[in-house]
């Protein structure tokens, strides 16, 4: 929860900044339906010596809810503020490998790592704080923004080592098209593609030569959201 309440404080600033300098606000929240499609390029390096590396490109495709909170501003051209969060995005596809390892140094530990080696995870707490700016009077608007999210690691290895949770940080563009439902409700549609930052992360056990489990992958994503909300 460090990560929300860090976006939370922002937002909480950035409020007060708006309020202090504008005369007509409006907030929204509302609830989103979101489709993502995400393509990570991953590699894995198994301790002992770094010799035995598996690099393998992966396309995830999911869906997942999310609420969001804006205010804009009418004396600022409509620029708004907003946060969004996903407690759940989604349970990654659970990968068995047996591997057999062909070392047998055993001053080094190598000859124990033999195995299948169950990978699993999750990624949740998605939170993310955005500007949206109004483009004329037609409904449309664009928005740019910055987002986390936790990957969870639940794997099980051979290797007797294991990873811990990695934060996922990016920024995102995309734009959308909304409209009034009513007096008080409105609907939009809405992309946005993402932009994550590297990761990479060490395993907690070390071999006899010092070395590690390593794991890093570069990953980007395509998300398209349907919300509904009320405006006050």
């Amino acid at each position: 929860m460090k990560k929300i309440n860090t976006i939370l404080a922002a937002v909480s600033a950035l409020l007060m900044l708006t309020v202090a300098s504008a005369n007509s606000l409006e907030f929204k929240a509302g609830v989103s339906a979101n489709g993502m499609a995400a393509y990570a390029n991953a590699k894995e390096t198994l301790k002992g010596g770094g010799t035995r590396t598996t690099n393998e490109e992966a396309v995830l495709a999911t869906s997942f809810a999310s609420i969001f909170a804006e205010i804009s501003s009418e004396d600022m051209m409509g620029l708004g503020i907003g946060i969004s969060y996903a407690p759940e995005v989604v349970n990654l596809e659970k990968e068995t490998r047996t591997i057999q390892n062909s070392l047998t140094n055993d001053s080094t530990g190598d000859g124990n790592d033999t195995g299948d080696q169950i990978i699993d995870g999750k990624i949740k707490d998605l939170a993310s704080i955005y500007f949206t700016i109004p483009v004329g009077d037609s409904g449309a608007y664009v928005k740019a923004g910055y987002q986390q999210a936790t990957l969870v690691t639940e794997e099980n290895l051979a290797t007797l080592s294991k990873y811990e949770n990695i934060d996922l940080t990016g920024t995102h563009v995309g734009g959308g098209y909304e409209a009034d439902l009513g007096d008080m409700a409105f609907w939009r549609a809405e992309g946005q593609f993402s932009m994550w930052d590297d990761i990479s992360a060490g395993g907690s056990e070390a071999d006899g030569d010092g070395s590690k489990n390593n794991i890093s992958a570069e990953i980007g994503s395509v998300t398209g959201s349907l919300s509904i909300g009320m405006k006050f």
